[in-house]
């Protein structure tokens, strides 16, 4: 019994090698090392101060529909700002504004603690704020899909969103841990510069890569033509998605597995409040447990590598994440949450390979920037919609309640998709 104990072991282990051999080799590319990690930072920066904030808030109002409205703030601002930031990045030069854009971000952020220190911070103070830091934020989100294979060849786009989530994955792996205990120990107002440090050490990061690299496959234009053309690629942006009706059902599902999945961010403080008891040590660790999952999620699904229909694919995803919600609610133990998170996260994080590698292989180059533009906007509207009438439900249904709602939503939706014919088709069956 030992020796088949022993046999499997290594056989965990030489099959954790392979999949790091398969994968990190592509970080032998200065540029696109250096763009990962700026990434990684970034996605640590936003975890800290996401549940520093969030807590903040909690401690401020005691009330979920506050924490409702502020994350509907900072999400509903990137879906306005998405239409234009893709034309943006297809014009002008990508390297400075994602220089700028997290230099901002880190002077917006820094405003709350200076504000509450000098007893000037208010509720509405603080969702400007975050919504001034939610237009800028959409540079980051869709310039990651857009720049990303400019970086990579077409054959390795898969590795290389696997790498980009995992690194978002490890980044809320030992920011929620971070900004957590930070929180508890030397207050959510402090814990807010250290996210202010990884913004900035992003944009470093971004100056070391060359600008030619940032622009590779993009035509420079005049400025004169480029004033010119930016709503008109707007309106190509939308025409291009309005001709591919599998570009349209991404959006659509996208967008509904948003609202269904809203509910979890502005409940679950509440949740671990009143039904755990606990304060945002333990908040903070539930989003580190769920990261090690989604990390390992990552590993185990670029490995398997299964030539599955999307449809398949997609909405097994959705329907087993569905289960961790439902589960969560009926629970009122820490441990055993964890371990829902956990599992949770190993397969959740398939969505977050499988949909921008199908987005970036259907759309060309030089329309890339301004049809995922848009189509972060169409997807988008559902988390910001979800999280403000949650908010609001969960006052009035309660905090587990809300979370049964969500996923049971959830399970429904991932059956749905299960079964959408558009939708049949594989990875092989897709090169534009």
């Amino acid at each position: 019994m030992q020796n088949k104990e022993k046999f499997l072991v290594e056989r965990m282990k030489a099959l954790l090698r392979k999949v790091i051999c398969c994968m990190f080799y592509l970080f032998k590319n200065r540029d696109f090392k250096f763009f990962v990690t700026a990434r990684l930072i970034l996605d640590l920066g936003k975890k800290i101060s996401w549940v520093a904030l969030a807590w903040f808030v909690y401690e401020l109002t005691n009330s979920a529909s506050a924490i409702g409205f502020v994350i509907t703030s900072a999400t509903i601002a990137p879906l306005l700002s998405s239409i234009f930031v893709g034309s943006l990045l297809d014009e002008f030069n990508r390297r400075t504004i994602m220089i700028a854009e997290n230099v901002l971000r880190a002077i917006f952020i820094l405003l709350i603690p200076l504000l509450y220190w000098g007893d000037e911070l208010t509720l509405p103070i603080i969702l400007i704020v975050v919504f001034i830091n939610g237009l800028l934020s959409a540079f980051t989100d869709i310039g990651s899909m857009t720049i990303l294979p400019a970086f990579v060849d077409q054959e390795d786009l898969q590795s290389a969103n696997a790498l980009v989530a995992m690194a978002g994955q490890s980044g809320y792996l030992i920011g929620p841990a971070i900004g957590g205990f930070s929180a508890a120990y030397i207050g959510a107002s402090l814990t807010l510069f250290v996210a202010v440090f990884f913004f900035f050490l992003a944009a470093i990061l971004y100056f070391f890569i060359p600008y030619s690299s940032f622009q590779q496959g993009v035509e420079p234009r005049r400025l004169k033509k480029r004033n010119y053309r930016i709503i008109k690629e707007i309106v190509d942006g939308f025409t291009f998605l309005r001709n591919h009706r599998v570009l349209i059902i991404i959006s659509s599902v996208t967008l509904v597995f948003n609202i269904t999945y809203a509910p979890l961010e502005p409940v679950l403080p509440v949740f671990v409040g009143s039904h755990l008891d606990s304060g945002p040590d333990t908040l903070g660790m539930i989003w580190t447990v769920f990261a090690v999952g989604a990390l390992l999620g990552s590993f185990i699904w670029v490995r398997l590598n299964i030539p599955i229909y999307y449809s398949y694919s997609l909405g097994i995803v959705i329907s087993l994440w569905g289960v961790a919600p439902l589960l969560i609610s009926f629970v009122t133990n820490e441990t055993i949450v964890y371990v829902i998170m956990f599992f949770g996260g190993i397969v959740y994080a398939p969505y977050n390979i499988v949909e921008p590698t199908l987005e970036q292989k259907l759309i060309p180059n030089h329309l890339r920037g301004r049809v995922i533009g848009v189509m972060g906007f169409i997807a988008g509207i559902g988390f910001p919609f979800g999280t403000f009438i949650v908010g609001l439900l969960g006052e009035y249904f309660g905090a587990a309640n809300t979370l049964f709602m969500s996923g049971l939503a959830t399970i429904i939706l991932g059956l749905t998709v299960s079964f959408q014919r558009s939708l049949r088709f594989s990875n092989k069956d897709v090169n534009y």
